[in-house]
């Protein structure tokens, strides 16, 4: 009997992956941004594109969820393997940063490893990874434990849930605090760079990050830094928003020393040009 991707979806995968110990409180179903096309000469954005599951390891009931890998679903009568291109596409980095990405069509499943470069051939559904395995592999792939102390602001919840960030910037702000996981497990300095498009909320990516790192007990200082004073303004209501008195604005000379997060900019800071003498 042919079913369509919706039933397919609710008849053959979600009790698959329930039997395999993934509950609801595993999944997440993102909504993506459609992409922009020129017709005609004019921009025309497609419609809303989604990803039918995205798999999250949950270390206990008090943590963030952590995503780790996406699953396409297609119609029963379709190969396994139909919906792999565009898991794939929402797996990358860019879209959702995880590093497993699954294909199924509600009888084979089939994977692509992101960490491996490998894709598995097609397997029975039943066969299915659990959370525990994904963990296992997730944690081997990344090379820090989850229990980890420095991969505690990975697991720190988002403050007042996750409503207030789009898929994008939790993409980008586990990047940055996984390669904290990962510098601290090898006792190397962490660094992380974000580039990030006009408009995708590089001020809201950033209070998210470090409320998290702070929630986690785990922020010492923090500097915001931006080209002009516009942009600090806009900057010091976002941040004092979270942090209130703990994020400051520095005012000439004035480095507010008690603040967590100071927001500034070149100017505030003194910071001479390149043509100065």
């Amino acid at each position: 009997m042919t079913l369509s991707e919706a039933d397919t979806r609710a008849k053959l995968i979600d009790p698959a992956l329930y039997a395999c110990g993934w509950t609801e409180a595993h999944i997440r179903r993102e909504e993506t941004q459609g992409a922009v096309e020129i017709v005609n000469g004019k921009p025309r954005r497609r419609t809303r594109g989604r990803t039918d599951y995205t798999l999250r390891l949950r270390i206990n009931a008090d943590s963030q969820p952590v995503a780790v890998a996406v699953l396409e679903a297609k119609a029963n009568n379709l190969p396994a393997i139909h919906g792999l291109d565009q898991a794939k596409m929402y797996a990358d980095a860019k879209r959702l940063n995880v590093p497993f990405a699954f294909s199924s069509n509600g009888h084979q499943f089939v994977e692509y490893d992101h960490l491996t470069g490998l894709t598995h051939s097609q397997r029975p559904i039943a066969d299915f990874p659990s959370p525990d395995a994904l963990r296992q592999r997730y944690e081997q792939g990344m090379g820090f434990a989850l229990t980890d102390p420095a991969a505690k602001p990975l697991l720190a919840r988002y403050a007042g849930g996750e409503g207030g960030r789009r898929y994008y910037q939790d993409a980008a702000i586990r990047a940055v605090l996984e390669r904290i996981a990962q510098c601290g497990a090898t006792g190397e300095p962490a660094r992380a760079l974000l580039s990030l498009a006009t408009g995708s909320g590089k001020t809201r990516i950033a209070v998210l990050l470090l409320r998290r790192i702070a929630d986690a007990g785990q922020l010492r200082r923090a500097l915001f830094l931006c080209d002009r004073d516009e942009l600090r303004k806009q900057a010091t209501a976002a941040f004092t928003n979270d942090f209130g008195a703990d994020a400051q604005a520095v005012s000439g000379r004035d480095a507010q020393k008690n603040a967590k997060v100071l927001i500034a900019t070149y100017q505030t800071l003194d910071i001479e040009s390149d043509d100065s003498d």
